[in-house]
């Protein structure tokens, strides 16, 4: 990917489940430690039930009403990547590369550059998937020969360093999409458990960071850990420093 600056490393986490916005400040965290000269990191984790709902998108792409949204578990939050609504919960890998793409960055390549990793790591896990051009994400057919979105993407860059990422359905319930329009239009969602893969979130987040880490063009390293977000990590301006349950407004 020509430009680039391309460190030698990308550290890897698991992290296990988290909430999302713990998941949020540890992104900040690790964007400032990497403008400082830290490392580029990539974590990997599942959230408890959230929607999140990008730049481009609208609470009219909730279907469910804010009573059958809470009785879910389910919290709602605005973020400052691009795209539409997406859904986390249990059993679906999320990852977020905190990396460095230099002084003119190009966001498209780096999109491109995650559905390729994932891609090559499905077909790890024994499933050929797709791009469909004009939809972000990676796709696969269903038993029926319906295209189903298996993976979403929604990213931002600033200054050159990117936050969010992609998630990956491994054993997620599908039912939770249901309560939304995915990614702002009408389409299939699939999972790892309902091609038939029986595999863990770490077997897949491994093939992920093998595969993404690839794309990438950096030298994969695994961090067991790490260090926790610190409140002077992130900037006064940070979006995650405002952000609201928007259910918890709803009920108040």
């Amino acid at each position: 990917m020509s430009g680039w600056r391309v460190p030698a490393e990308l550290r890897a986490t698991l992290l296990g489940r988290i909430g999302y916005i713990e998941g949020w400040r540890l992104q900040e965290a690790v964007v400032s430690r990497l403008a400082a000269g830290g490392p580029e990191r990539l974590l990997l984790l599942d959230h408890d039930p959230v929607y999140t709902i990008g730049k481009r998108g609208s609470l009219d792409h909730l279907t469910a009403s804010p009573a059958e949204l809470r009785a879910a578990g389910a919290t709602v939050y605005r973020v400052d990547r691009g795209g539409d609504i997406t859904y986390h919960g249990p059993g679906q890998l999320v990852g977020y590369p905190i990396v460095s793409l230099g002084d003119a960055p190009d966001v498209v390549a780096y999109v491109r550059a995650l559905e390729g990793g994932l891609r090559a790591a499905l077909v790890d896990l024994g499933v050929a998937s797709r791009a469909i051009d004009g939809k972000t994400g990676v796709w696969v057919a269903l038993a029926d020969g319906r295209e189903a979105k298996i993976a979403a993407i929604g990213v931002r860059v600033s200054r050159g360093i990117t936050r969010h990422g992609f998630a990956l359905n491994v054993g997620v319930d599908l039912a939770a999409f249901d309560r939304m329009i995915p990614c702002g239009f009408d389409h299939e969602v699939a999972s790892l458990a309902r091609l038939g893969i029986e595999a863990t979130l770490a077997e897949v987040a491994l093939a992920c960071a093998t595969r993404i880490s690839e794309h990438l063009g950096r030298r994969l390293v695994w961090d067991s850990s790490v260090a926790a977000a610190r409140d002077d990590e992130i900037p006064a301006t940070a979006p995650v420093r405002t952000a609201l349950d928007l259910l918890a407004a709803v009920a108040a």
